[in-house]
């Protein structure tokens, strides 16, 4: 397996005949798999337990519940993740990451994505330094099977999806990130039909492609309401058979509530991140649960200014932007709820080749 030089990467594979899970560390040091059965049966429906908290967080954060809100909120999450990190992931791995944790730059997780909102996890244990959340100290990326290591993303325009009907800050979103972007990218414009956007796909778009829009997530899937009609991962499908974005590895920025879910799909994962990333994207941004407009700009913002601006890998814009948003609004835990799919070595490259104006 390549890897980045301080990059460990968890690798979680499921048995589906033993009802196990597999579990590997593997670093500058391979360790062996140890395999791990959930004591409380499938671990999805205790996520969407959190979830559904985390939701709660993210409304009460809204309307303001006073001075100790946030100090609740953040004790509470932080007992969630010392739980997942004590059921979810078996001892020997906990021992094998301390071991390492002194060394690692950057954590990667491959396979199973939606048994464990792996952003929670804040590892704890006795002899150990509390450092928080691990995704407030280390970038967490994730991969999926088949998708390929990108370390250079060519990002020559960008294209904005604003559908009618989207969150009240959509387009000052866009407004913003443009004027961010600058003039090193040519303005593919916005899109509001699900006709452009399949076209756009299917060409083989090149550069960013940002979504400021709202995404219903239910038991069946995730669906964007365009102009003409619904977008949903399906539509995804001959763009990842025919791997249309693999010659220009374009961002997708999918700003929208739990734009990250998945469902299975005749036995397998279907949702944004594994169909853009199947179509050929490079790298992929989501979210794990419903988040706050304002906040979700904010983050976006500080996001592409570490990525755009300072020229940060994808792993450290992630992980900035995150801490930039953290004790934003008290108690609001938009920051924990991205999802960044690619390698955490990606660099941007916004060598302008072309383009539509807008």
């Amino acid at each position: 397996m390549a890897f980045d030089p301080g990059e460990a990467t968890l690798q979680v594979l499921k048995d589906e005949a033993a009802g196990t899970y597999s579990f590997q560390l593997i670093s500058e040091r391979f360790y062996a798999p140890e395999t791990f059965h959930f004591r409380a049966g499938d671990p999805r429906r205790a996520t969407e337990q959190i979830y559904a908290e985390l939701r709660r967080a993210a409304k009460a954060a809204a309307t303001g519940e006073g001075a100790g809100h946030a100090t609740r909120v953040r004790d509470r999450l932080r007992n969630h993740g010392v739980q997942l990190w004590t059921s979810a992931v078996p001892r020997a791995v906990q021992a094998q990451f301390w071991e390492e944790a002194d060394s690692v730059t950057a954590f990667t997780v491959l396979g199973e994505h939606d048994i464990v909102p792996w952003e929670l996890l804040y590892p704890l244990n006795e002899g150990h330094e509390d450092r928080g959340f691990l995704a407030e100290w280390l970038p967490i990326v994730r991969r999926v099977f088949g998708q390929d290591r990108v370390r250079s993303l060519s990002v020559p325009t960008a294209a904005f999806v604003v559908p009618p009907g989207s969150p009240d800050d959509a387009g000052r979103e866009v407004a913003l990130l443009r004027a961010q972007l600058g003039t090193g990218l040519a303005d593919a414009g916005v899109l509001t039909e699900r006709a452009a956007l399949s076209a756009l796909i299917e060409g083989g778009h090149a550069g960013v492609l940002h979504f400021a829009c709202h995404n219903a997530f239910t038991g069946t899937g995730s669906c964007v309401t365009m102009s003409d009609g619904p977008f949903d991962p399906i539509d995804l499908a001959s763009a990842a058979q025919l791997r249309t974005l693999r010659a220009h590895r374009p961002l997708v920025f999918f700003n929208a509530c739990r734009s990250a879910g998945e469902i299975d799909w005749f036995g397998e994962s279907l949702g944004w991140a594994p169909q853009f990333l199947n179509a050929g994207a490079g790298a992929f941004v989501g979210t794990l649960w419903p988040v706050r407009s304002g906040t979700a700009l904010r983050f976006a913002e500080a996001f592409y200014e570490q990525l755009f601006s300072h020229r940060r890998p994808l792993g450290q814009a992630s992980l900035a932007a995150r801490q930039t948003i953290r004790d934003q609004h008290g108690g609001d835990p938009t920051w924990l709820a991205y999802a960044v799919y690619g390698s955490p070595a990606a660099t941007v490259q916004t060598t302008r080749s072309g383009g539509v104006g807008a």
